[in-house]
């Protein structure tokens, strides 16, 4: 790229904090969900830097509403008074210079964490705005900042003999991704400092949903041991403790062993979770190691084992954590999470050593029972090694054979491919191998078949129903082998063919729904498929054809023209090609796309004309079409055919088509002329044969009778009804507003597209209703003839009598309702589930993901066709794995899913697992939303915790997460992914067509404007919650606004008659001057109300009227929504009547299983990369995942019961 430029002026300088703002990523890492609490970590250590020091003991932490933060400490408070070589406040310097604080001089802080000194300027810089109090010198001082710029001056606002330092930042949007805090993750932090600073108390809220922990141990690291093992058994009940200090490093070690097969040692160094280890985590280890067998030889304890007991085995089970703080730490990186001080290990080591030592000869008991465990676990260590040999030997650890249930990408480059693990109904069902599939081509060919000719290369077409319910031409794509030996059941029809799938596999119904095989009833009606080979009757010219039944319209149409139709619609040629389909082999049953072909006459005509010879001029096929020809049979059947309505409309078409000929109709005018001039006896006869069909018509008493008749009946029965209805009909028709409005409505409704819309819904479901309950009776009786008495008798309505269903729909040909009736479905007969196992096969429809089996019926594509087979994976798993929190590897290798599931990632397990084999870089957990989807989940999280835990640290696992509801109304359908996403929908559906009026002023707002109102109401609705979780009423909190100065209270003291609203932090220090220990309750969602109000009221909305309680049902706003008039008293009403009415007509259904979407709306909304939500699993607290999966999978009952009665109240959606 050209620069017409480059000296001094190019450059430039950054000053204050503008290189924070302009590449945050430097000083935070990124501006993801890691950056953002980032912050929050910052503002903390600054004050755990103040316990260490020892002026600190407690530390309050607040998630307000709108994402903003406050952490308020006990602490000396961050200095005020003037700065010596910045003239300024050291405050104002702290906040908005990097690398300023009193870190960097060990007379403030001996040991401190955050050591790069950039913290808090950091998180004002990167601040939307951000408050800073600080409580000390007798004084309280305030000052405030807007995205690191001060903007006022440091002012001392009152008086007190506390001390502390309070922070209020609010994240800029502008900068990060996402604002959103997450509770947990703040939450397991706070909890982490609380362990490794004895004796501090950390409190944290979480005002938007109401959740609270306080956190608080006297027993330091060794109540965090005590943590880790909570849900395990240990195996003795004192820990070992060690705490040192030397050449000014404090060394603090806690360790306990339990029962399972993990290690799990944390280290810190100055409170900073130094996750990749470092010189303190070598130096316990290796002097762990050299006590143990040290004393187990000293003992005797070691002589069943060859050689000394290995790290691995003597760590198994271990529970530790190693703490050490020094002066100056040499951190790897500014993610701090390795030590690099060379120093730290000559002196741990050798505490560990001495330490361990004594501790053992302290307690023989517990040393004889821990070296034990570690001889047990070098002999299971022993064991999984000839275990991994065994399954290498069996084909498991080897990379280069895959599983056969595995349908393959075939992507090669592990980083773009990614891999669905599957169970339930996600994973799909299959056919037994023998099973058939009809085929264009004329044949039916086995799946077995169908596999081996696409492996040749050749391209195989099925019948499929499009979403229109049409029948048409598929390709048939991936026929495969996709699961061994499983479970089948037998599907007995009513035509007696039998089907043998998986019980899982669905079928489509006549409606175009699916229904799984082992859930069909004998009421189910199935698409059928109904072939037959054409012969010449009726329209029919042609025979020999084979002619396919269309579901939609109920009739029958040739094969190949469903043929031709594919071609075009995937341009293998042009409609323009030629009118004649001809088939390439002149095989009229081969309708295989690639066999048809389109000529013109003249080259359709030529190239038969090129085989005559050897067809129709032979001298015997000559003497055939003669006698036929002369046939009596034959010549009446083509007289009938051509007196039938149909074929006088098509030749009356044709024949218009030639008329607008100008030379066709001036020759046909000629010759006619020729002949009517030149042929008396014609003349006369057509003159002759008119007037004679005018005298016969009229001479017909019945014909000049029936309507004078009908008139005259009527008339005879209700003799006063002429002049009734002739009187009242004048007297309301002469009201000219009345006809004026029902002429306009009439118009307004009865549109043209109304009309055929209406009968054709109408139709719809006369003929569904119809036609099923004459197959009833066609299966039960064998004919139809008592079908109009048992209608009459069924009272229901939508049953047309049998003469008008056949003119409506067939053409007053009863014959064709006849075929109609016989071929209309299949119905299951029987059920049988088989003992034996099978392989079972399926194959792949692009776009309608179903065809027809030989057997006569429509089914399913696999859940696995819904995805992209150029990157992505699909493994079903059969059931749930082997839990392996409670297995040694020996065992986990033994269990067959696992054994798939290794085989497909291609990388090995444990301590053998390669990252660099890996076949995909996306790992994707699919299962339904029940509990038995939630168990397989948490099972494969398991696994690949505790023997793949290097995919999670590089972020190759992900859950998959389909849409929580299911929208329909009238024909359109959506996939809502949550709750919020759902309310808005509901929302923006109720704001269709609505219009608000304030009926003071009679005021309209704008389309805009409501919307802009109706997302303010939303938001003080969301507001009002969390005031009412304070034991405020909304109504109340508002009615204390400010009338002059627009301000809502801040705070809430209680006094002695009750209690007081205060206004500003002023008002609150004068308060605390005078009283200690003062029930203060914060409304730090005061801003966010105010914004919200201050917005509504900017369009004409006033605020007072609308809080009125319940008692003063005041209407002050119209809405009207498609004609319907409502009126609004509340803010709760307007938000409470557009839900209702967004609502309104829609059938809401809670979305469960994958299983539910056909392929095509799994690959919408799970598997496209472009539309899905899938969420990354990352090992972001080791600590708090050990807890997790321990509590949830491990042996211990009681944990995981108290797990469950603790976060029950959590639960939003339960499936029972």
């Amino acid at each position: 790229m050209f620069v017409e430029r480059y000296d001094a002026t190019t450059i430039k300088v950054l000053g204050g904090l503008e290189a924070v703002r302009k590449r945050p990523s430097m000083y935070i890492g990124d501006t993801g969900i890691k950056g953002l609490h980032r912050l929050v970590y910052e503002i903390v250590d600054n004050s755990i830097d103040e316990v260490m020091a020892g002026n600190c003991d407690k530390i309050d932490l607040s998630i307000h509403v709108d994402n903003s933060i406050t952490v308020i400490d006990n602490g000396r408070g961050i200095p005020v008074d003037l700065h010596e070589s910045e003239k300024k406040p050291a405050l104002e310097v702290v906040m908005t210079t990097l690398h300023a604080g009193g870190k960097f001089d060990h007379n403030a802080y001996k040991v401190s964490g955050g050591l790069h000194g950039v913290g808090i300027s950091v998180v004002n810089a990167l601040s939307e705005r951000l408050e800073a109090e600080v409580k000390r010198d007798g004084g309280v001082f305030l000052q405030e900042y807007k995205r690191g710029d001060p903007i006022a001056r440091l002012e001392k606002i009152g008086r007190t003999e506390k001390t502390g330092t309070k922070i209020v930042f609010k994240p800029d949007s502008q900068i990060f991704n996402s604002v959103e805090f997450d509770f947990d993750i703040l939450s397991t932090r706070m909890r982490e400092l609380a362990f490794l600073n004895k004796g501090i108390t950390i409190t944290i809220n979480d005002e938007r949903s109401g959740k609270k922990n306080c956190f608080q141990y006297h027993g330091g690291i060794k109540e965090f041991v005590a943590y880790l093992n909570a849900a395990k058994t240990v195996l003795h009940e004192k820990e070992i403790y060690l705490e040192k200090e030397k050449e000014g490093i404090h060394v603090e070690v806690a360790a306990q062993f339990n029962d399972s097969y993990v290690e799990n040692v944390f280290s810190f160094a100055n409170n900073v979770n130094t996750i990749d280890g470092g010189t303190h985590l070598s130096a316990f280890r290796s002097g762990f190691t050299r006590a143990i067998n040290d004393y187990g030889r000293r003992r005797g304890l070691l002589k069943d084992i060859k050689a000394s007991l290995s790290g691995e085995d003597i760590r198994e089970g271990l529970a530790a954590v190693i703490s050490v703080k020094i002066p100056d730490p040499q951190f790897e990186g500014q993610t701090k999470t390795k030590l690099g001080n060379s120093e730290v290990r000559t002196i741990v080591e050798p505490i560990i050593n001495e330490g361990l030592g004594e501790f053992f000869e302290e307690n023989p008991g517990e040393a004889r029972k821990i070296i034990d465990k570690c001889v047990l676990a070098s002999r299971a260590r022993d064991a999984a090694r000839k275990a991994r040999e065994l399954t290498r030997y069996k084909g498991i650890l080897d990379s280069s054979s895959l599983p056969g249930k595995l349908a393959d990408c075939s992507e090669k480059d592990a980083r773009l491919c990614e891999i669905y693990l599957v169970e339930g109904d996600s994973a799909g069902g299959c056919f037994v191998g023998d099973t058939k599939v009809a085929l264009l081509d004329g044949r039916n060919l086995s799946f077995k078949e169908l596999v081996k000719e696409d492996r040749e290369g050749k391209r195989n077409y099925c019948y499929t129903i499009n979403k229109d319910g049409n029948i048409e031409t598929g390709l048939i794509k991936s026929p495969e082998m996709t699961k061994k030996s499983s479970e089948v059941i037998k599907v007995i029809l009513d035509n007696k063919e039998n089907i043998i799938c998986t019980p899982d596999h669905k079928f489509m119904l006549r409606d175009g729904s699916y229904v799984r095989a082992d859930n069909l009833k004998s009421s189910d009606s199935i698409m059928p498929l109904r072939r037959k080979i054409s012969k010449i009757e009726g329209r029919i010219t042609i025979k020999g054809y084979e002619m396919i039944y269309n579901p939609k319209g109920n009739k029958w149409i040739f094969t190949h023209i469903l043929a031709d139709d594919y071609n075009i619609k995937n341009r293998n040629y042009k409609e323009s090609a030629g009118e004649h389909k001809h088939h390439i082999d002149f095989n009229k049953l081969n309708n295989n796309p690639e066999n048809i072909q389109r000529m013109s006459n003249g080259e359709h005509l030529k190239l038969h004309e090129e085989i005559l010879e050897k067809t129709i001029h032979r001298e015997d096929i000559k003497q055939k079409c003669k006698e036929i020809h002369q046939d009596s049979k034959f010549k009446k059947r083509m007289s009938k055919i051509m007196s039938t309505p149909e074929m006088k409309k098509m030749l009356s078409n044709r024949a218009k088509r030639q008329w607008q000929d100008e030379k066709y109709k001036n020759y046909m005018a000629k010759k006619y002329k020729e002949f009517y001039e030149s042929n008396d006896n014609y003349r006369k006869e057509s003159l002759k044969r008119l007037d004679e069909a005018q005298k016969k018509c009229w001479a017909e008493e019945k014909n000049r009778q029936l309507q004078s008749e009908r008139v005259r009946k009527f008339f005879e029965e209700y003799p006063e009804a002429r002049e009734v209805l002739s009187k009242t009909a004048e007297e309301q028709w002469k009201d000219t507003e009345l006809r004026k409005w029902r002429s306009n409505k009439t118009e307004k409704q009865w549109t043209k597209e109304f009309r055929k819309k209406r009968k054709k819904a109408y139709n719809e479901t006369y003929f569904k209703c119809t036609i099923n309950f004459m197959k009833q009776i066609l299966e039960n009786n064998g004919d139809l003839e008592e079908y109009n008495k048992k209608r009459v008798k069924s009272r229901n309505k939508n049953l047309l009598k049998k003469e008008t269903f056949i003119e409506r729909f067939f053409n007053n040909d009863e014959s064709l309702m006849f075929e109609a009736v016989e071929n209309y479905n299949h119905k299951i007969k029987e059920i049988v589930k088989l003992k034996q196992k099978i392989d079972v096969y399926d194959l792949e429809v692009e776009g309608t993901h179903n065809f027809a089996l030989a057997s006569g019926v429509f089914v399913h594509n696999s859940a696995k066709q819904g995805r992209d087979r150029r990157f992505q994976a699909i493994l079903p798993l059969k059931g749930k794995i082997i839990n392996v929190e409670k297995a040694r590897l020996d065992k986990v290798l033994s269990n067959k899913e696992i054994g798939v599931l290794i085989t497909a990632i291609g990388a090995g397990i444990a301590d053998e697992f390669d990252f660099e084999k890996v076949r995909y870089r996306k790992i994707i957990i699919m299962t339904d939303a029940d509990v038995d989807g939630a168990h397989i989940r948490t099972l494969l999280l398991t696994f690949f915790y505790r023997q793949m835990s290097i995919l999670l640290k590089e972020g190759c696992i992900y859950i998959a997460r389909p849409p929580l509801y299911k929208v329909k109304k009238g024909k359109s359908e959506r996939y809502i992914e949550n709750d919020d996403d759902f309310d808005r929908f509901i929302l923006d559906t109720g704001l269709n067509g609505a219009t608000l009026v304030q009926l003071s002023g009679n005021h309209v707002f704008s389309k805009a404007e409501l919307r802009e109102i109706i997302a303010d109401l939303v938001a003080l609705e969301r507001l009002s919650t969390v005031v009412r979780r304070k034991g405020f009423e909304f109504n109340d909190y508002l009615r204390m606004r400010d009338e002059q100065t627009k301000k809502l209270p801040l705070y809430w003291i209680k006094t002695e008659v009750g209690g007081t609203y205060l206004y500003s932090e002023k008002e609150l220090a004068a308060i605390e001057e005078n009283k200690d220990d003062l029930s203060i309750i914060e409304f730090a969602e005061h801003r966010e109300i105010e914004e919200a109000l201050k917005r509504v009221e900017k369009k004409g909305i006033d605020i007072a009227p609308l809080i009125h309680s319940k008692k003063e049902q005041i209407p002050l706003y119209k809405m009207t929504v498609n004609g319907k008039e409502y009126f609004l008293c509340t803010f709760a009403d307007i938000i409470a009547r557009i839900r209702e009415i967004g609502r309104s007509g829609m059938a809401i259904q809670r979305y469960k299983g994958l299983g539910e979407m056909n392929p095509t709306q799994l690959w919408e909304t799970t598997m496209n990369p472009e539309h899905r939500t899938i969420s990354q699993v990352r090992l972001e607290d080791a600590a708090e995942a050990e807890n997790i999966f321990t509590t949830l999978m491990g042996e211990q009952v009681e944990p995981r019961r108290q797990f469950i009665q603790k976060h029950a109240p959590e639960v939003k959606n339960l499936d029972f």
